[in-house]
């Protein structure tokens, strides 16, 4: 299956195909990669890609995919081929997704860094989240101003879950 996924300001061609049962031929702007892929939990999945190990967490909501990978988190927009040509709703791989902070793994609000009615930057940090023993800023993906925060500081939190809007 062919797919156009949006991270940042790029666009990419990817396509996937099953070898084996957990190993896949990734193909990302026809430079070709073969990982190693297993699910360890709901969202936790273990991949080996050039003999180098990652656990990365990933959170779906519609067209969108939050990535965490040491403590970073990265909105990527993904659409199949078919999505992608009829165009319309979230056909852009962007809009209202970015303004919608989440949390990218279960964890706790360790710190709210905004409230409701504060001007923030893209990639200004809105909230720290506790997961896995580690503290993990998360940023916002776009300017804007802080239309409502939905948890407070000592919160456990869903991966997934709408953590704070922005418009």
């Amino acid at each position: 299956m062919a797919y156009k996924a949006t991270l940042g300001d790029q666009t990419y061609t990817i396509s996937v195909h099953e070898l084996d049962e957990h190993q896949y031929k990734i193909v990302i702007d026809a430079e070709e990669h073969i990982i190693d892929g297993r699910q360890l939990t709901g969202h936790m999945y273990s991949l080996i890609v050039e003999n180098k190990s990652f656990t990365v967490d990933v959170a779906e909501k519609d067209d969108e995919y939050t990535v965490a990978y040491e403590g970073k988190s990265f909105q990527v927009g993904v659409l199949d081929e078919r999505k992608a040509r009829r165009g319309g709703a979230g056909a852009d791989l962007g809009g209202a997704g970015e303004k919608e902070v989440c949390s990218m793994m279960p964890g706790k609000v360790v710190e709210l860094l905004v409230q409701a009615g504060d001007a923030v930057e893209k990639d200004q940090g809105v909230i720290i989240i506790e997961a896995m023993k580690m503290e993990n800023e998360i940023r916002a993906a776009v300017a804007g101003t802080v239309k409502a925060v939905h948890v407070e500081a000592g919160q456990a939190v869903e991966s997934g879950e709408l953590l704070i809007e922005l418009e």
